[in-house]
């Protein structure tokens, strides 16, 4: 590690002259989408390492900033001879130890965790790969019995799948137990649905549903949760599929009526499933509300153009391709590359100039002095 640079002078007085007291306070506003800043204050003296690494101090600092931030995020790369890599791209100074994982495609990430399907066997022989970019820890698991080609996964922390999502508030969870759920449609018109406990080592028995008539083949796009609910969204019908972790039940969804093509699904901003898709050079979000009726129907919330997004003009066959869970950040990409689109503050930054990105998967996690030095 590179020699810290001296404390700062305040008026004529170092940082570490400060009263006791107000250092916690100082350090606690620290910003976590720039991990190294916290790694740095812990090298600067024993006292300051002491409380950065301290329990007590990191879960006040992870409930201080709310939502885990972006790391980086994930997407797979096509390369000669058919093969695969998934890809990390760093968005902060945090560096994973391995940014290459060759042979598989990546599927989903959430709570600290990401989860890709083994494509090649290049490196392991088993189906499914979870890795935790913090730790650098990578385990696999099996595929359940299923006789069906199309099939979705998604990770989660164990605590999610309780009624009304759990009492984990998934802030530092990425250590502590998880599940992979697993949904799947076969030719014969059957959906079910498994769900991987790493606690027990093994899969659940399945649950089971028919398949809507519109809906022959399964080509799902990356999931999404809301509460102990996961949601996936069939690319090549108008059905969304609800497994509800808790009572281990599937239903079917129908979309927004009024719309066709690409979309991704999300959490929305006032709670409830969210649909967000490109239609000409607008980006349209709807929400999923339960009328007095308890009826639940979608409502059109907002739309935003996006002729005005940087890069060369016009804008060339826009298309959602991610989300990002707890931020409500959307990924948009265009002939000019990938946009994140901050929905609450309308911030559009460029992430990559890079061609035939088709899924973005978002890693968020908090990164501090306890995780670098583990």
């Amino acid at each position: 590690m590179t020699t810290p640079p001296p404390p700062e002078l305040l008026h004529g007085r170092s940082l570490l002259d400060l009263p006791a007291d107000l250092i916690p306070e100082i350090l606690l506003r620290l910003p976590p989408h720039d991990p190294g800043n916290l790694v740095r204050c812990s090298a600067v003296c024993k006292p300051w390492r002491r409380l950065l690494t301290d329990p007590a101090f990191l879960r006040r600092y992870r409930k201080f900033h709310g939502a885990p931030p972006m790391l980086g995020f994930m997407f797979y790369l096509e390369l000669p001879r058919d093969r695969f890599v998934a890809r990390f791209v760093r968005t902060t100074p945090f560096r994973p130890r391995a940014l290459d994982h060759r042979g598989c495609y990546v599927r989903d990430a959430r709570h600290g965790r990401v989860l890709f399907s083994n494509v090649t066997n290049e490196e392991t022989k088993h189906d499914l790969l979870v890795w935790n970019p913090v730790t650098g820890e990578r385990w696999g698991l099996p595929l359940p019995v299923f006789r069906g080609m199309e099939w979705n996964v998604t990770v989660l922390c164990a605590a999610a799948a309780r009624e009304g999502g759990g009492e984990c508030d998934h802030l530092d969870c990425h250590n502590g137990p998880s599940l992979v759920a697993f949904v799947g449609s076969d030719e014969d018109g059957t959906t079910c649905a498994y769900v991987y406990s790493s606690e027990a080592a093994a899969w659940s028995d399945a649950a089971y549903a028919e398949l809507p008539d519109d809906l022959t083949v399964m080509n799902m796009e990356p999931c999404t949760l809301v509460g102990s609910r996961i949601y996936c969204l069939a690319a090549e019908s108008t059905t969304i599929v609800e497994y509800d972790l808790a009572r281990r039940k599937l239903t079917f969804i129908d979309w927004p009526l009024s719309y066709q093509g690409r979309a991704v699904l999300m959490p929305a901003m006032g709670g409830g499933l969210g649909f967000a898709g490109v239609r000409g050079s607008c980006l349209y979000l709807w929400s999923r509300e339960t009328g007095p009726d308890r009826t639940a129907t979608w409502t059109q919330s907002r739309v935003l153009e996006l002729s005005t997004l940087p890069g060369r003009a016009p804008l060339k066959e826009p298309t959602t391709v991610g989300f990002a869970e707890g931020l409500g950040v959307i990924f948009v990409r265009t002939d000019a590359g990938v946009f994140a689109i901050n929905l609450k503050s309308g911030r559009v930054k460029k992430m990559s100039s890079r061609e035939g990105i088709y899924h973005v998967i978002p890693y968020t996690s908090f990164y501090t002095p306890d995780h670098a030095t583990g």
